[in-house]
């Protein structure tokens, strides 16, 4: 079954030194799904987030977890990651030369295959089987790892090409936007092709006003 989930929290972008009540107003928010991103510091130039935090959060709430691996490899962290609470767990092509085999290590480990995209990754033919098999797409805008980004220029475009190939071969996996994703911006993703928004700094996380409120906004600006 596909996920039907719309609007995920990206948990890099939480208040970490108040997790408690973070919490309270993301479980208060039209929220579906919380998305947990790993960087190990060679996919790109920085390290977030990893095994102890995912543990700690996992007893902590319902809500589907989507581990994004951003690493080379994944196959070294697979099984960690799903022990320590993942629900969903992303990978990209870019970082395996085995991606249905990845897949079928979460399956056999009872977790949800998804897979992920680099912004400037233009998706060929070959991918096509990932693609039907992987529960959604997330296609990164920016780079990942560091908040604050602006989308990059061709974002759209690469977007609107995936959904058109994936149309095109009667593929209906939906995809996931995940970089500076906002009301001004969510229009214009909405029309390449995304049907899940990924909130970060720019639209959930916005400091004056409350994650409920942003949340409705998004949802709202998706038309």
């Amino acid at each position: 079954m596909r996920a039907k989930y719309t609007l995920g929290a990206s948990v890099s972008c939480f208040d970490l030194f108040n997790l408690e009540k973070q919490f309270a107003e993301i479980h208060g928010a039209p929220i579906d799904f919380l998305h947990y991103d790993v960087v190990d510091g060679s996919f790109n130039q920085c390290i977030i987030l990893g095994l102890p935090l995912l543990a700690a959060i996992r007893p902590h709430t319902k809500l589907p977890i989507d581990v994004h691996l951003a690493v080379y490899q994944p196959e070294r962290f697979i099984e960690q990651f799903a022990e320590a609470g993942a629900d969903i767990i992303s990978i990209h092509p870019e970082g395996t030369d085995d991606v249905l085999g990845n897949f079928e290590r979460i399956r056999k480990l009872h977790r949800i295959p998804a897979l992920a995209l680099r912004s400037e990754t233009e998706v060929t033919r070959d991918l096509l089987p990932a693609l039907e098999q992987a529960e959604f797409i997330t296609k990164l805008t920016v780079n990942p790892g560091f908040s604050g980004q602006k989308i990059q220029p061709q974002a759209f475009a690469r977007m609107s090409a995936l959904r058109k190939l994936m149309d095109d071969n009667d593929i209906h996996t939906p995809i996931a936007a995940d970089g500076n994703v906002n009301v001004t911006t969510i229009p214009a993703l909405v029309s390449s092709g995304a049907s899940m928004l990924i909130g970060g700094t720019s639209g959930l996380f916005l400091k004056d006003h409350p994650v409920k409120e942003n949340a409705q906004r998004m949802l709202l600006a998706m038309g």
